[in-house]
């Protein structure tokens, strides 16, 4: 089996959240959303300065004149830096196998990204990207794929899938040393360490995305070696139906947040209620998870009450 070689991209550095630039004023560039340009979610604002620096870095950077502006926008994520390395997961850190859970609702069979062929991955962007990616809540169609290489993991997600009453389910054990991987436009990124480079805090407490990665555009089918039904599955995942229970619980739980919110409650009694249904939580759930062995032995573990404390883009 060949060692797939690990690649080093550059790329630019953005604050973790949208600021006012007012706050900012000495910053010279900004990544701002937009949906002027299909298939560019962003718009890159800078001081004419800045240009001819960038250029060298970013070769196929638009022309000063669609982007130098001082302004014309409230919030934006400010440039920290204009140039980062970052690298793939190649050689000993690849993974030697993978899984990703699918099901009806996903789009393409669940193989390609949402965002494929409509959203371009671009080094002035890709931090951007990745965060809209991981952030849950966004409905931006992204050019990412989640797979994992922790099985545990995998019997949370298709919990989830399952409570929240998804047909189709199935789990898709992967290759991705396989030569049917295109290494230019189907690179494979660790969360952990993505996460770790762009300095994001709130995503680098998830420790939900340690076990993640990411996969540009899309899966190669070649590259599949299995396809296995959840609920055939279950039966050994999920014996006493423990995390089916969990996830039922606390989809219900979202649902009636959700609800209260359309009906105009106050803001403080949803957090507060909120904050009272994870105390419990807590409480009631112990340290550790039973082990899962793969077909090669090889033992996972992940806390229990990180578990609940996440949601999920599917």
């Amino acid at each position: 089996m060949s060692i797939v070689p690990v690649e080093k991209v550059v790329i630019a550095q953005y604050g973790e959240r949208r600021v006012a630039q007012a706050t900012m004023p000495d910053i010279e560039a900004w990544v701002v959303d937009s949906k002027l340009e299909k298939g560019i979610p962003f718009k890159l604002w800078m001081k004419p300065e800045l240009h001819e620096e960038l250029k060298v870095l970013y070769p196929n950077l638009p022309c000063a004149e669609d982007i130098t502006r001082g302004g014309g926008f409230l919030q934006g994520r400010p440039m920290l830096n204009p140039s980062i390395t970052i690298e793939t997961c190649g050689g000993d850190n690849r993974p030697k196998k993978l899984y990703r859970v699918v099901h009806d609702r996903h789009p393409f069979g669940g193989i390609k990204a949402r965002g494929y062929g409509t959203v371009d991955i671009n080094p002035l962007h890709f931090q951007v990207l990745v965060q809209k990616h991981l952030n849950w809540n966004c409905s931006s169609p992204s050019p990412f794929l989640s797979v994992t290489d922790n099985l545990d993991k995998v019997r949370v997600i298709a919990a989830v899938c399952e409570a929240r009453g998804f047909a189709g389910i199935e789990v898709l054990e992967l290759d991705p040393a396989h030569p049917s991987w295109d290494h230019r436009h189907q690179r494979l990124w660790n969360t952990k360490h993505l996460v770790d480079e762009f300095g994001t805090k709130i995503l680098q407490r998830r420790q939900f995305l340690h076990q993640e990665f990411l996969v540009e555009n899309m899966i190669p089918p070649e590259s599949i070696l299995g396809r296995h039904p959840w609920k055939s599955l279950r039966r050994t995942f999920d014996p006493n139906r423990f995390w089916l229970d969990m996830m039922q619980k606390k989809v219900k739980h979202v649902s009636q947040l959700k609800r209260r919110r359309e009906g105009g409650r106050d803001g403080k009694e949803e957090a507060t209620s909120n904050k009272t249904v994870y105390k419990k939580a807590d409480k009631t759930l112990s340290d550790g998870l039973g082990t899962e062995e793969d077909g090669e032995g090889t033992t996972v573990v992940v806390k229990k009450q990180r578990a609940i404390d996440f949601k999920l883009r599917l």
